[in-house]
């Protein structure tokens, strides 16, 4: 039993090693970014539907570039991982929370996006979309957390979610009206930045694997 627990540790530890690169929180800041880029879209081309077109299409570049980046940044460093059946099953559902996550957001983003302007009172709609944002992007991430076994991505999740309280709530409770590059942008920046240590120290930690005669062996 003590055997089976040891091997688990270490499946789990080695599995821990392949989101140390920092990436995904460079890719999750990115996407709120690309939303607050979004609400300036819509009000250069004059419309919602546009804004929403050109938004969908950053996140496509955002998803397409940056996971071959990592795909080759982790098989250069790491080699490859073959997970147990358990842990693929984990893995397989975080991927599945994670894609409805995005979808939520993107259609409370749209919902924001139609229905937020100036001088409209406080109602039920605009306190509780947002308290959906957050509660969504809490939960997946913990889920994440939790199955992934990455602790932080929970305090990832945290602000991430901070984003569409700072652009509602200030407004409808108090009067203060935040632009969506701030509302968004500032958790943007901090979940960019924490990622943005975490892959220089992966680097640093982890150089290029040794290669046999010149040639990438890709594998451990």
């Amino acid at each position: 039993m003590t055997g089976l627990t040891d091997l688990n540790r270490l499946e789990r530890d080695a599995f821990r090693k392949f989101y140390e690169d920092g990436l995904f929180d460079v890719f999750m800041g990115l996407m709120l970014a690309t939303m607050a880029l979004g609400a300036v879209l819509s009000d250069w081309l004059g419309g919602e539907a546009a804004g929403m077109a050109g938004m969908l299409g950053l996140a496509f570049i955002l998803v397409v570039g940056l996971l071959s980046l990592r795909r080759r940044l982790l098989l250069s460093r790491l080699g490859t991982f073959q997970p147990g059946p358990e842990r693929r099953r984990k893995i397989s559902a975080t991927r599945l929370a994670l894609i409805g996550s995005v979808v939520v957001g993107f259609v409370v983003a749209a919902a924001a996006a139609a229905a937020y302007g100036p001088g409209i009172p406080v109602s039920s709609f605009e306190i509780l979309m947002p308290l959906v944002w957050f509660l969504n992007a809490v939960v997946v991430m913990g889920a994440m957390a939790y199955f992934l076994d990455v602790p932080r991505f929970l305090l990832l999740g945290l602000v991430f979610g901070l984003a569409m309280p700072l652009l509602v709530w200030p407004d409808v409770m108090w009067g203060i009206r935040l632009s969506p590059l701030v509302a968004f942008g500032a958790p943007a920046a901090v979940i960019v930045g924490v990622g943005l240590i975490k892959l220089r120290r992966f680097l640093r930690e982890y150089p290029p694997l040794a290669r046999e005669g010149g040639q990438a062996d890709g594998r451990r």
